[in-house]
């Protein structure tokens, strides 16, 4: 990805930025591994000047792309030298770019529904439905025509299988951010009146008490910011409904809201809590009764 342009007519280098998520999973779980981005059609030069660069030519960018990819599985080994080059020549690679989607410049709404749409998980709570009886799980979307179907039923054993190859090794990074968005860059937002006007509301908001100051250092700058405990409380619920399509606070089975009334850790009052519900034929699923003894 080019984060740093160089741009003849204007004779200047501008800065741009991007984010970059791998994802995995297509429809239904089934192994699709692809990129998404969001990337700004242009940047700022040395004075905060935006500077607008028009669409790159797409069948170059997925050549180049193609060849990058084939280089890496020489590299490590996935596949020989004849094979790439074989693979080079093909007229159908498999490889694709699409730069259909774009956000306007002052919709935030749009940027938020992308950005999460980008660091979704591999499937949605919403479409699954578990049938406990017979060890099924049903997953409904819209239709898709590589399945000719919208609905699929998987054995839950499957199913899980299915999950698994998504997980990433652990420490492992799935979304990256260059440019203006990296986490050094954000760092010197305060001091640059032309980015900061156009910061995200929610940034401008963690940071509304610095925003009229001119900070030197990065300690400086973060040694105010804080988020206390009672605001990580009130956003746990908003953040998970948000990324896994699913309010954690409504009940799965009839929809009412639920309030949590304790959290208990202490393992003799679980142990107690799991028998009663073992006894009342409320047992959660999986949980092997012969466990507790």
């Amino acid at each position: 990805m080019i984060l740093r342009f160089h741009n003849a007519a204007a004779g200047c280098r501008v800065h741009s930025a991007a984010v970059i998520a791998y994802a995995s999973a297509g429809e239904f779980g089934r192994f699709n591994p692809h990129l998404h981005a969001i990337v700004l059609e242009g940047g700022f030069d040395g004075t905060g000047r935006f500077v607008h660069i028009p669409r790159l030519d797409l069948v170059r960018l997925s050549q180049y792309f193609r060849a990058c990819m084939v280089g890496l599985f020489v590299e490590h080994q996935l596949i020989n030298e004849r094979l790439a080059h074989n693979m080079l020549q093909w007229d159908h690679s498999g490889f694709s770019v699409d730069a259909s989607v774009r956000i306007p410049a002052g919709s935030s709404g749009a940027r938020e529904a992308l950005s999460q749409y980008i660091a979704r998980p591999p499937v949605s709570l919403n479409k699954l439905i578990v049938e406990d009886h017979t060890a099924t799980v049903l997953y409904r979307t819209a239709y898709n025509p590589y399945f000719r179907t919208n609905l699929k039923a998987f054995r839950a054993a499957d199913f899980i299988a299915e999950l698994l190859q998504h997980l990433p090794e652990p420490r492992v990074r799935l979304i990256r951010r260059y440019g203006l968005y990296s986490s050094r860059s954000r760092g010197t937002w305060l001091r640059k009146p032309h980015l900061l006007r156009l910061a995200p509301e929610g940034w401008r908001q963690d940071h509304a008490a610095q925003t009229a100051l001119r900070i030197g250092s990065l300690d400086e700058q973060y040694s105010e910011t804080s988020v206390s405990a009672r605001q990580s409380r009130a956003a746990w619920a908003r953040l998970i409904a948000k990324v896994y399509e699913a309010d954690p606070l409504l009940c799965r089975r009839c929809g009412s809201p639920m309030q949590i009334i304790a959290v208990i850790t202490e393992p003799q009052q679980v142990r107690k809590i799991r028998l009663h519900l073992i006894k009342t034929g409320k047992a959660p699923p999986g949980l092997e009764p012969t466990s507790l003894n």
